[in-house]
């Protein structure tokens, strides 16, 4: 996963790719109609010319009404030879991406809008490719997938508990802060607490808040490999500082990492450091037993995770379901 500046950084590149694309596609339409308009070329030089007298006269303050004159003249000149070749003046100038900033990247002294948009395209881009699914919404996440029948511990409708639980999680997504409470979704395999994280991110990444998604296995295996092994270019500070300082934090498929005690003071000092920052993290787990979670993790870091909101999955394995329908 990139940090947030390399993220910032390859956002400027893309915008300024645009801007590059833009000026040498407007050049390219400027010696199309220079070859279609002989005269026009000339007539471009006699417009800058008159141009620059005009600003001249403006800094002096005298002779303004006759360089303004000879300027609009100058200009109506260019645009009747435009004109009469099917041109119109803008078709000569770059067409940006955005008009508030023109490609450049910065807006009133400020990084643009577009930057930030183009950094969360990213964002969302690499979530996809390391989870395997796609940012979505919770609307698409279809009700009919659990079962209209009593659960045994609950005494409730399994669907009329999920709508609701869903419901709770849309809610949560929606009014997204730095303040929003830390989330733990438990269940078995299958039942959508992967989809439902990354449907609170995609509603955080739409606010402008940085998520950083990450499956424990491929996380904790990449972190230990960096510990044990060379990492002469600091990749495992800069990956544990990129995860400790996200805005949300979606620590997927906790349990399934192979556990040992590297992997539990690493879980430890990043949950901890996650509550000291007050950054908001959602864990997704298999396992539905708190006794077996602080057997695995110990009583420290299984006290961390107390502090968690639980939402306990329900159903049977909607993959199982999707793949019969296929």
């Amino acid at each position: 996963m990139r940090t947030r500046n390399e993220l910032y950084q390859a956002a400027l590149r893309t915008v300024s790719a645009r801007r590059q694309r833009a000026k040498a596609a407007a050049q390219d339409a400027r010696a199309q109609a220079e070859a279609a308009v002989p005269e026009l070329r000339a007539a471009e030089d006699a417009l800058r010319a008159c141009g620059v007298r005009c600003a001249l006269a403006g800094a002096r303050g005298a002779g303004r009404a006759e360089a303004a004159a000879a300027l609009a003249e100058a200009r109506q000149k260019r645009d009747a030879l435009l004109a009469a070749s099917g041109r119109s003046p803008q078709a000569l100038e770059p067409k940006f991406t955005c008009p508030l900033c023109q490609d450049t990247g910065v807006a009133q002294g400020k990084t643009c809008q577009c930057v930030r948009r183009e950094m969360q395209r990213l964002r969302r881009e690499e979530i996809e490719a390391m989870s395997s699914l796609s940012v979505t919404r919770f609307d698409t996440m279809k009700l009919d997938y659990y079962p209209n029948t009593r659960d045994p511990q609950t005494g409730r409708s399994v669907r009329q508990y999920m709508a609701e639980l869903l419901a709770d999680l849309q809610d949560y997504a929606a009014a997204f802060d730095l303040d929003s409470e830390n989330l733990m979704l438990t269940g078995n395999a299958g039942l959508g607490k992967t989809h439902a994280a990354l449907a609170v991110a995609g509603a955080a990444l739409d606010k402008g808040y940085d998520v950083i998604y990450i499956s424990s296995p491929d996380f904790f295996s990449r972190v230990e490999t960096l510990h044990f092994g060379s990492d002469p270019a600091g990749e495992k500070d800069a990956l544990l500082e990129t995860v400790t300082g996200a805005d949300l934090l979606i620590l997927d498929d906790l349990g399934t990492e192979f556990n040992s005690s590297f992997v539990i003071s690493t879980l430890y000092s990043l949950l901890n450091d996650r509550l000291g920052r007050r950054r908001p993290t959602i864990l997704t787990t298999n396992i539905t037993d708190g006794a077996l979670l602080e057997k695995l993790y110990t009583e420290k870091v299984a006290s961390r995770i107390s502090a968690f909101v639980p939402y306990r999955f329900l159903g049977d394995d909607i993959r199982l379901k999707k793949a019969m329908e296929e």
